[in-house]
Formats: C-alpha cells, sequence, structure tokens
C-alpha cells in the first residue's frame, strides 16, 4: 500500500505514526517544502521525503493532507487527476471563506473530524432518539491563543469558528443528519489575534431543532481543549456529553446515570493522542463509514460561512 503525506507538521507526524502502528507494510511519501524537517525526516525516518510533488504522477492508494486550509483545493485538484483512490484531508476543510462546493459529490475524499469518533459521541449517535431532540448547546473552550497567531493564523482560512467551532458543528450535523438551518443570532469578539476568538451563534435546524453555539480558545482557565454537548429531549430529560462521560438528568435536573469511556471499553490495535485518532486512521484503512464525506464537510462550511456573514452578525 503506497501513502503519500502532505505536510509532516504535528498532524501530518500523528497520522503517519498510527497508520505505521497499524499497518508496517505501507509504503509513505512525504511531501514537506520546509528544507529544516526534511533534514530532520531523513535523518530519522526511512521512508521518501520530497520538497514538492512534481515527480508524483501514479495514483495513491491514501493520500493524507495536513497543509494549510487555502491549499487544500490545489492538492485536491491534484488528487482527483491522478485518480488517488482515498483522499483524507485535515479539518477545516478549505476554510469557510472557500466553501468548496465542487468536491461536495466525491465519494472518495474524506475530512478529518475527529471527534466523531469519540466513544461517547458513537454511544449518543446509537442510543439517543434524534427525533426527540429539541436543542442542543454545543461548546469547545481551549487556551490555544495566547498571543497574536502570525500567517495564515491570523486571517480569514482561520479563527476560533473555522479551527475548533467546525468540529461541534461537525458532530451536531453527524447527530442531526439536518438538511436545513437558518441562523437566528451570532456575534464574535476578537481578544488576542485581529480575528474571532470568540464565537457565539444561535440556529435553527429543520425548523424545530434549536442550536447554541459558544467556541472560546482564549479562555484562560481551561487547562486543556475540552468539548460538551448538552442535549434537550422532549421528555425534558437532558444528555450531557463530553470527551469522557455521558450523563443523563431528569427533569428535575437530578442526575440518573453517568457512562464513561472507560463503561464502553473499546479497544484499539495502537494508541496515540487518544482513541478517536487511531479509529480514525483504522476507519479510513478500511470502508470509511464514520469519516466526513465532502458533503457533510460542505454543510459544515455553509454554516460557517452563513455565520461570518449573518446580517445581524455584531463584533464585540
Amino acid at each position: 500500500m503506497n501513502v503519500l503525506i502532505y505536510g509532516f507538521g504535528r498532524m501530518g507526524l500523528t497520522h503517519f505514526s498510527i497508520l505505521k502502528g497499524l499497518n508496517t507494510e505501507i509504503n509513505f511519501t512525504v511531501i514537506e517544502p520546509s528544507k529544516i524537517i526534511r533534514i530532520f525526516l531523513k535523518s530519522n525516518l526511512d521512508i521518501k521525503i520530497l520538497k514538492d510533488d512534481s515527480s508524483i504522477n501514479d495514483l495513491q492508494d491514501i493520500t493524507i493532507i495536513t497543509t494549510p486550509p487555502f491549499i487544500h483545493e490545489r492538492i485536491l485538484d491534484k488528487c482527483i487527476i491522478r485518480g488517488d483512490k482515498k483522499v483524507f484531508v485535515e479539518k477545516p476543510f478549505g476554510g469557510y471563506t472557500n466553501i468548496t462546493e465542487k468536491y461536495a459529490s466525491n465519494k472518495n475524499i474524506y475530512i478529518g473530524y475527529v471527534l466523531r469518533f469519540n466513544p461517547c459521541i458513537q454511544w449518543v449517535k446509537k442510543n439517543i432518539n434524534i427525533p426527540d431532540v429539541v436543542s442542543i448547546k454545543g461548546e469547545y473552550l481551549s487556551n490555544t491563543i495566547i498571543k497574536k497567531p502570525v500567517g495564515w493564523r491570523n486571517g480569514p482560512y482561520s479563527g476560533v469558528l473555522n479551527e475548533v467551532g467546525s468540529h461541534i458543528i461537525d458532530l451536531i450535523q453527524y447527530l442531526l443528519s439536518s438538511t436545513s438551518f437558518v441562523i437566528d443570532e451570532s456575534y464574535e469578539k476578537s481578544v488576542v489575534s485581529d480575528i474571532d476568538d470568540i464565537t457565539e451563534t444561535k440556529i435553527t435546524f429543520d425548523k424545530s431543532k434549536v442550536v447554541f453555539l459558544y467556541f472560546n480558545w482564549v479562555k484562560k482557565e481551561i487547562r486543556k481543549p475540552v468539548f460538551s454537548l448538552n442535549i434537550k429531549m422532549r421528555n425534558d430529560v437532558n444528555f450531557i456529553v463530553d470527551q469522557q462521560q455521558i450523563k443523563k438528568f431528569n427533569k428535575s435536573g437530578k442526575l440518573i446515570s453517568t457512562i464513561s469511556v472507560a463503561d464502553i471499553c473499546e479497544k484499539v490495535p495502537f494508541y496515540l493522542r487518544g482513541i478517536d485518532f487511531t479509529k480514525q486512521m483504522q476507519d479510513l484503512l478500511g470502508d470509511c463509514n464514520t469519516l466526513s464525506t465532502t458533503k457533510e464537510a460542505y454543510f459544515v462550511n455553509k454554516i460557517m460561512n452563513k455565520i461570518k456573514l449573518h446580517e445581524n452578525n455584531t463584533r464585540r
């Protein structure tokens, strides 16, 4: 099996390490424009390292794209011309400034929204009756941005909505399987960067399900990134879901039950950065049943685009 990786930063290294742990027979080729990184890789890894893809003409079994979002379209076009069998693109897919509709029907391209592989999210997908959902509050909090970013991370392809909020929007559309939405309210705030560091949005999906979103990546009290979904059901039962557990509350607010990741007892043959990332690569090597499709990712980008352009969107 031939696997081509564009970019060997944190995510490129993560996916390489997991795939190598899952399948020792993979032949890797890495495209990395940084000379310093190439020198380091060549002295430490027995894989093919190239400056660019000008010599790559044969189709690849799997191509992984971990470059900045504004390069995605250019590389994807090359993958399609080569006829690559599977293409995995790290989120955010193209950025909300480019909603990439032209790829929405391509069945060979998958997007790296890894939170849907979390065991707690999979439990929710299998055990909660989605037609009975009344509302969802989705949050993603971190202290990621300490000082003003440089380069593309301080521009329209970045921002809390695009980079971390897109994860939660993907989870909501993954659970609801919605086909329509209306942005009711939206505001954003710049704290450290020149773009959105905090966003808050109210959306109505399918004319009946209300979704509240709050994303903040400059929250100093947060030690490590956390996400949560508060799912209210028609019978006033609430489910609060995060990376580690699912808590169920009755209509009086009393805790009824707790299910932890340990209770679900899912195992993976190779562990790095959490079970979610390994299960994502297992799915990529397999039938790709859980991975985000380009059609789903296009819907996420469309929501983000509408949030940014909403007539009542305010900056504080």
